[in-house]
C-alpha cells in the first residue's frame, strides 16, 4: 500500500513501475506495451478517487491521524474494488453508520466506522482470516472496513436489491427474512442520499 504524500502523478508512476516489474518477471512479450498504456487513464482515475476519499475523511472527525486516514482511504479503495462496490457508496454507508468517527459505539453494541456487531464481526473475521480480538478488532479501522464491505457485498449477493441489502445491513438479515410487514426504509434512503451527495461533489464521474 502507499503511504506518505501521494498525488496523481506519483500513483501513476508507482503503478507504471509495478506493472513493468510484472512484465519483466513474467517475460511478457513487448506487445503488452499497448495494453499497458491503456491502463494509465484508469490509474489517473484511481488517483483522483484516492485523493477524493482522503479529502472526505480529512474534513470529518475520524479520531485518526493523517497517516492513518491515508491508509484508511487506501483500504476503502482496495476493499471496494475487491468486492465490486463503488468506493463512494462505501463512504456513504460509513457516513450514515458512524459519521466517519472510528470510535463510534451504538446502543445495541455495534462498533467502529461500519458499526459492526461483535457476533457478526467474529464471523467475518474468520472468513477474512483476520485475528479476532473482540472490540480491539472492531475498533481497528482497516479491519472494520474490510469486514463491513465484505458484509454488505454478501447481503447484496443474497438479496440482489440495494435497498433491501441496506435494510438487512441495518437491522439484520434475520429480521428482513422473517418480516411480515415492510420494514422502515429510512436507513437505506439516507445511505443513498449520501451516495448521491458524494457523487455530485466528485469531478471524475
Amino acid at each position: 500500500m502507499f503511504h506518505g504524500k501521494l498525488n496523481k502523478m506519483n500513483l501513476k508512476k508507482v503503478l507504471a513501475v509495478f506493472c513493468l516489474a510484472l512484465v519483466i518477471e513474467a517475460g511478457v512479450m513487448p506487445s503488452f506495451a499497448s495494453r499497458f498504456v491503456a491502463l494509465l487513464p484508469q490509474a489517473d482515475r484511481d488517483a483522483s478517487m484516492l485523493d477524493y476519499v482522503r479529502s472526505v475523511l480529512k474534513e470529518n472527525r475520524t479520531g485518526l491521524g493523517s497517516i492513518e486516514e491515508l491508509k484508511l482511504a487506501e483500504t476503502i479503495l482496495v476493499e471496494s474494488v475487491t468486492n465490486k462496490l463503488d468506493p463512494l457508496f462505501v463512504l456513504a454507508l460509513m457516513k450514515t453508520e458512524s459519521t466517519f468517527y472510528n470510535w463510534s459505539r451504538s446502543f445495541n453494541g455495534a462498533l467502529g466506522l461500519m458499526q459492526i456487531l461483535p457476533s457478526t464481526g467474529q464471523e467475518l473475521a474468520g472468513e477474512l482470516n483476520l485475528k479476532w480480538d473482540g472490540e480491539g478488532t472492531l475498533l481497528d479501522p482497516y479491519a472494520n472496513v474490510k469486514m463491513g464491505v465484505r458484509y454488505f457485498s454478501k447481503l447484496q449477493d443474497r438479496y440482489k436489491d440495494t435497498e433491501t441489502s441496506l435494510t438487512a445491513y441495518n437491522v439484520g438479515p434475520g429480521r428482513v427474512d422473517s418480516a411480515e410487514e415492510e420494514l422502515p426504509q429510512g436507513f437505506a434512503r439516507k445511505v443513498l442520499s449520501n451516495y448521491r451527495y458524494f457523487k455530485e461533489r466528485a469531478d471524475f464521474y
